[in-house]
C-alpha cells in the first residue's frame, strides 16, 4: 500500500470520528472499507477469534441472503431476519456489526446487525446547511473532510459536490474581500489549490485584475498576464453590445456577475481595455513627447478606442508646438508629416507659422544678413509646402533686403536683384513687378517697349537707339517749326519718324509714328 493511500485511509478514519454521532456503537469505532483494507492480514485470525467489527462501507449489489460493498472483495450475509430495504441503490452508504467468517481460504462476513444511512454527497449537503458550518472557512473545512471518500471511491458525483461547495465557500469569501486586490491574490491562489470551478476562478482572475489597477504601483507584465488568461480578451474586432459597456462602466464587479457565460467574453474585453489604457496612461511623460508612439499602440491593440487615441496625439502635437523654436528644417519637415499622416492640417499650418514666427525672431529683420537669412526660411517653407503666404513674405524680405543693400552693400544688390528675378519680379519703372504685372501694361507704355524690344510713340532717339541700334540712313524734313526725321531700318523693315518742336528745344526729339515697310 502506497503512502499517499496510507494518508486517504487516515483522513478517512479522521472523518469519521468526526461523524461519531452517527457512527459509532457499543462495538466501538466504526472501522471503514479503506481502514479494514489495510488489515486485511489480519481478517483470519478475527475470524478464529470472532472478534465483533462494525464497518462502514458503499453498497455495491445483493443476492437473497447476502450483498457486497464496493471496493471490498468480500460477500456479507445476514440472516433472514435482517432485510435490506427494496429501495437501496449502489453507492448508499451502509454499516455493518458482525465477525469474519472462515471457510478454508474464503472469508466472508457474517451481519449481525445492520443500518442504511445518508449517501456521502447527501450527507455532505445536510451538515453544510447547519449552522456550524455557515463561515466559507468552516465550509471550506468540511469539503476537505469527504476529499478521502471521493478520491477512494473515485466518486465524481461526490467530487462534484465538493467543487460546489468549495465555490460557495470561496463566493462568499470574494465578497468580503472585494477591492482587496491582495487578498483577492491570496484567494484565487487558493481557488487554483483546490481545483474550484473554471467560472469562479474568472470571476476571481477578473476582479483581482480591476483591484490591481486601481493600485498606486503596479507590474504592468503580471497584470496582462493575469487578464490573458480571460478568454476573448483579445477580441480586436469584437462587437461589444452598448449596454454591456454601459454596466461595465457602471459597475464591472456587478456587470460581471450578472454576464451570461456568454457575455462574458465582452467583458474580458473591457477588462483588457481598461487595463491596458492604464498602462499606457502610466507610461506618458509629463510632456507627452511620447504620446504619438501610445497613441499608435492605441490604434494597433485598442481598435475601439479612437477617441482616446486621438487625444494622446493632440498631446504629442501640443508637444511638438511647444518646441518650435529649436527645430531645424529636417525636423520641420519630419513633425509637418507627421501631422499629415495624422489628417492634422490646421495643427500643421500653425506648426509651420510658429516656425517662422521664431526664426523670425531669431535672426531679425533688423539687419542685411537678419533679412537675407529670414527670407530664406520664408521662401523654404513656401517650396517645400508650396505655401504662398510665406512665399510673399519671402520676397517682401528680399526686396527690403535689395533696398537697405543699396545704402549699405552695393556690391549684393545684383544678387538679390537677380535672386528676385528668379522669383519672377523684376525691378521696372522705379519698382519691383511680377511678369504678370508687367505684361498688363499699355503696349505703347515705353519702357515695356525698351523691355520687349519694340519702338513705340513717345520714345526719344536715344531709347530708339538703345532699343534698335543706329539706323542704316536717316533723312530730314523740317520748316522754322518743326524738324522731321526719317529712320530707315532695312533689316527690321521699319520707318520711325521722328519730330522736333524747334519752338522748344528743350523737349527734345521724340517718336511720332512707326511704319513698316513689309
Amino acid at each position: 500500500m502506497t503512502a499517499n493511500h496510507r494518508r486517504i485511509l487516515l483522513a478517512f478514519g479522521f472523518l469519521l470520528f468526526l461523524t461519531a454521532s452517527e457512527t459509532t456503537s457499543c462495538f466501538g469505532q466504526v472501522v471503514t472499507v479503506p481502514q479494514i483494507l489495510e488489515q486485511q492480514k489480519s481478517w483470519k485470525k478475527f475470524a478464529d477469534e470472532g472478534k465483533k467489527l462494525q464497518i462502514e462501507g458503499r453498497f455495491q449489489s445483493r443476492v437473497t441472503d447476502a450483498f457486497r460493498m464496493e471496493r471490498i472483495d468480500v460477500t456479507f450475509r445476514h440472516p433472514s431476519t435482517i432485510r435490506l430495504p427494496d429501495r437501496i441503490h449502489k453507492g448508499q452508504r451502509i454499516e455493518v456489526v458482525g465477525t469474519f467468517v472462515s471457510d478454508g481460504p474464503r472469508i466472508t462476513f457474517s451481519v449481525t446487525r445492520m443500518q442504511v444511512r445518508d449517501t456521502d454527497e447527501e450527507q455532505l449537503r445536510k451538515r453544510a446547511s447547519e449552522p456550524e458550518w455557515a463561515l466559507p472557512d468552516k465550509q471550506l473545512e468540511l469539503a476537505a473532510q469527504f476529499v478521502p471518500r471521493a478520491e477512494f471511491y473515485e466518486d465524481d458525483v461526490l467530487r462534484q459536490e465538493i467543487a460546489a461547495l468549495r465555490t460557495r465557500a470561496l463566493t462568499a469569501k470574494k465578497k468580503l474581500i472585494a477591492g482587496n486586490a491582495t487578498a483577492l491574490r491570496e484567494l484565487l491562489a487558493q481557488g487554483e489549490k483546490l481545483n474550484v470551478s473554471e467560472s469562479l476562478r474568472q470571476e476571481l482572475r477578473f476582479e483581482q485584475a480591476l483591484a490591481e489597477v486601481r493600485l498606486p504601483e503596479f507590474n504592468p507584465d503580471q497584470l496582462q498576464t493575469l487578464v490573458h488568461t480571460l478568454p476573448g480578451w483579445d477580441g480586436r474586432v469584437m462587437q461589444i453590445p452598448e449596454p454591456l459597456k454601459a454596466a461595465f462602466d457602471r459597475d464591472p464587479v456587478a456587470a460581471y456577475a450578472h454576464a451570461l457565460d456568454t457575455e462574458r467574453k465582452y467583458l474580458h474585453r473591457l477588462l483588457y481595455i481598461r487595463v491596458r489604457l492604464e498602462t499606457l496612461n502610466r507610461s506618458l511623460k509629463p510632456d507627452g513627447s511620447n504620446a504619438g508612439a501610445l497613441a499608435r499602440i492605441i490604434r494597433d491593440e485598442l481598435p475601439s478606442e479612437v477617441k482616446i487615441a486621438a487625444e494622446f496625439e493632440r498631446r504629442e502635437i501640443q508637444w511638438h508646438l511647444s518646441r518650435t523654436a529649436g527645430m531645424d528644417r529636417q525636423e520641420l519637415i519630419q513633425v509637418t508629416e507627421l501631422f499629415a499622416g495624422l489628417q492634422r492640417r490646421s495643427e500643421s499650418e500653425q506648426l509651420r507659422s510658429q516656425w517662422l514666427q521664431e526664426q523670425e525672431k531669431r535672426f531679425g529683420t533688423n539687419s542685411l544678413a537678419g533679412l537675407l537669412r529670414t527670407a530664406d526660411e520664408y521662401l523654404f517653407v513656401a517650396e517645400q509646402w508650396q505655401d504662398q503666404s510665406s512665399r510673399e513674405r519671402g520676397v517682401q524680405l528680399l526686396k527690403e533686403a535689395w533696398e537697405r543693400a543699396g545704402r549699405e552693400s552695393p556690391e549684393d544688390v545684383a544678387a538679390i536683384a537677380e535672386r528676385l528675378k528668379t522669383l519672377g519680379w523684376e525691378y521696372f519703372r522705379g519698382g519691383w513687378l511680377t511678369a504678370d504685372q508687367i505684361t498688363m501694361l499699355p503696349k505703347d507704355d515705353v519702357q515695356l517697349a525698351i523691355r520687349e524690344g519694340r519702338v513705340v510713340r513717345g520714345m526719344t532717339a536715344e531709347q530708339v537707339t538703345k532699343t534698335l541700334g543706329k539706323p542704316r540712313s536717316v533723312s530730314r524734313l523740317g520748316n522754322s517749326r518743326v524738324l522731321r526725321e526719317f529712320w530707315n531700318y532695312d533689316e527690321a523693315g521699319l520707318v520711325i519718324r521722328l519730330r522736333r518742336n524747334l519752338q522748344r528745344p528743350e523737349e527734345g526729339m521724340t517718336v511720332d509714328d512707326v511704319a513698316r515697310t513689309r
